[in-house]
């Protein structure tokens, strides 16, 4: 969950730009990643991506790049949930 209603505003408007585009901005996408702070915003960041990977002949391979990092990033964030729920 997004920390509150002005995170949530911030990346509405992020994730709205991105899929108002046929190639979203580097930029925008740089500032997804940065305000991703929740599992949900992380999932709906690497479907944006894939799906904009899967509708293309040749995707970006920056784009690749951006989806491979962030769901190593949830996978990490899982094992440390994972290790942490064994020791309780």
């Amino acid at each position: 969950m997004p920390i509150n209603r002005s995170h949530q505003r911030y990346l509405d408007v992020l994730f709205s730009r991105s899929e108002a585009t046929r190639y979203p901005s580097h930029q925008i996408l740089g500032r997804i990643e940065a305000a991703t702070t929740d599992r949900e915003t992380a999932d709906r960041y690497i479907d944006l991506l894939l799906d904009e990977a899967e509708t293309q002949r040749y995707p970006s391979l920056q784009m690749l790049d951006r989806a491979r990092h962030m769901v190593t990033r949830v996978s990490v964030a899982d094992k440390i949930q994972e290790i942490e729920a064994e020791r309780d």
